[in-house]
């Protein structure tokens, strides 16, 4: 197995006893294990995740078959659970027959609604206690070490499949897309703001991006700037700053953290690194091959729902996704010729890391000294040297 930068490595602040391993895709709070995830210092966080990521499955319009079941029996249960409580003896309407007719894809503030006061009690207690954990599971990325270790037998494709995203098999050789020139030396710096892209989406949809393609293209396009054809970087720190400021300023950005944004520099390292020194470019081509699948998939979607009026307005997402494929594939090709040169790119990545984190540290420590300088989070109010004699 690779072994790990030293640098990346990090104490869990929960136990404060094993390596932090993984992050909090809520608060984004590294720690070890699940049960420092579910620890009392970290529950108020992990029992609200539980609950908006049921009320979020409830909402998603690609919740499929199983998830539904699970829905359903969670449901089951704790109408069950509520009954045996019930001292008053007062019957209600059979769980099936209050949500008769509601739709699990879009009706969740309904489904909710239906459910009754002790059956509300019940689901909080639920979230408080862990039992909706089996729910929502924490998403492990595919270019982990802790992934790697799930996959024991590298002859068995079939459980691979499962782990990894598919590879685009068709890749077009660069001398065949440019017969007379030669690409950009600035290339390298768009990749890793598609990486970065790439990463940031998985992290947020806590690995479900290939759930709501359409969802996670736009926040794709949003933070890559992919359709941009007069952008040009000149450095790592240039692109990965462009895209922490398309962030933050994206609607879907506001609900992340600087933590968070600035920890995708380790998720590009690791893709970058690949699983070894005899497959150098295997992650790279896995990253670029989902975050073109899922503009092709959304781009499907967009084009039936154009046609059947779901859409208003005209083609210019159809028209933007259309462009970012074309950049992507192209980014595949280039990939294949000189994608070695990102490699180069991991020393500044990693000190690009480490400053950016020191510089979090500071502001960090700067807002205690205010807060305890303040007594409180917010400043105090400055009074009037006059005030009015009532």
């Amino acid at each position: 197995m690779e072994e790990i930068d030293e640098t990346l490595r990090e104490t869990c602040p929960i136990c404060l006893k094993n390596e932090a391993k993984y992050t909090c895709p809520r608060c984004n709070v590294r720690y070890c294990s699940v049960l420092c995830y579910k620890g009392e210092k970290h529950m108020e966080c992990s029992e609200s995740f539980y609950k908006d990521c049921f009320i979020d499955g409830l909402k998603d319009r690609s919740c499929g078959p199983e998830e539904k079941t699970k829905i359903m029996e969670m449901l089951s249960r704790v109408e069950k659970e509520t009954e045996e409580l019930d001292v008053d003896g007062d019957e209600e309407p059979d769980l099936g027959e209050r949500l008769e007719g509601l739709d699990l894809d879009g009706d969740a503030g309904a489904i909710w609604k239906r459910l009754t006061e002790k059956e509300r009690n019940e689901f909080d207690q639920m979230t408080k206690d862990g039992r909706l954990g089996h729910l929502v599971e924490v998403w492990t990325p595919w270019w982990t070490p802790q992934a790697k270790q799930l996959i024991q037998d590298e002859d068995d494709h079939t459980v691979q499949s499962q782990k990894f995203p598919k590879v685009k098999v068709d890749i077009v050789d660069l001398a065949v897309l440019l017969p007379k020139s030669k690409p950009s030396s600035g290339v390298k710096y768009n990749v890793v703001g598609a990486l970065y892209a790439y990463c940031f989406v998985c992290r947020l949809h806590n690995g479900g991006h290939w759930d709501t393609p359409v969802e996670s293209a736009q926040e794709l396009l949003i933070v890559s700037d992919a359709t941009n054809k007069e952008i040009v970087y000149n450095s790592p720190g240039e692109v990965i700053q462009s895209c922490i400021q398309r962030v933050t300023k994206s609607t879907f950005g506001r609900e992340t953290s600087t933590g968070f944004n600035i920890s995708l520099l380790e998720d590009i390292i690791s893709i970058i690194r690949g699983p070894s020194q005899e497959r150098p470019l295997e992650y790279l081509t896995m990253a670029l091959s989902e975050f073109l699948h899922i503009i092709r998939k959304a781009k499907k979607r967009v084009s039936k729902g154009l046609k059947m009026g779901k859409y208003k307005g005209d083609n210019s997402m159809k028209k933007d996704l259309f462009a970012c494929e074309k950049k992507v594939d192209f980014y595949l090709s280039w990939l294949q010729r000189l994608g070695m040169a990102l490699h180069t790119l991991v020393p500044e990545l990693v000190l690009e890391h480490s400053a950016a984190e020191s510089d979090l540290d500071d502001v960090e420590k700067k807002r205690l000294e205010l807060e305890g300088f303040w007594g409180g989070k917010q400043k105090p109010q400055q009074r009037k040297m006059i005030e009015e004699i009532t």
